[in-house]
């Protein structure tokens, strides 16, 4: 089972995606957070597989909460994944978008094993 943490300042886009991902039944989604101090400190403790940013940036150039993820020393170990909500793209961050017409393209993403 892969474990989800959704990192996203907007909590309502936020309920859905948890809402669509908890159907699947090989993720659960761990917790979700918009503060970026608290979202660390929780992603640290549940320790999750995947972490879903939301935003209007997510380009192949990672946005600023990806970066401090990885400054953090937690991109290593998690797969980060940004969601962009206005052209409905993810970047998997390591270079790599794609468009998402459906929950079954985002769920993709998730459970592809993640190559350093």
């Amino acid at each position: 089972m892969r474990r989800v943490f959704i990192f996203s300042n907007r909590s309502l886009f936020t309920q859905g995606v948890d809402r669509l991902l908890e159907r699947e039944p090989d993720l659960e989604v761990v917790g979700w957070e918009a503060d970026p101090d608290e979202a660390i400190r929780c992603i640290r403790n549940t320790q999750p597989d995947v972490v879903i940013l939301t935003g209007e940036d997510a380009t192949p150039r990672p946005s600023a909460d990806a970066v401090r993820l990885f400054r953090e020393g937690l991109g290593t170990k998690i797969k980060i994944i940004g969601l962009n909500l206005q052209d409905n793209t993810i970047c998997i961050y390591h270079g790599e978008q794609r468009e998402v017409q459906k929950v079954g393209d985002l769920v993709r993403a998730i459970e592809q094993p993640y190559a350093i």
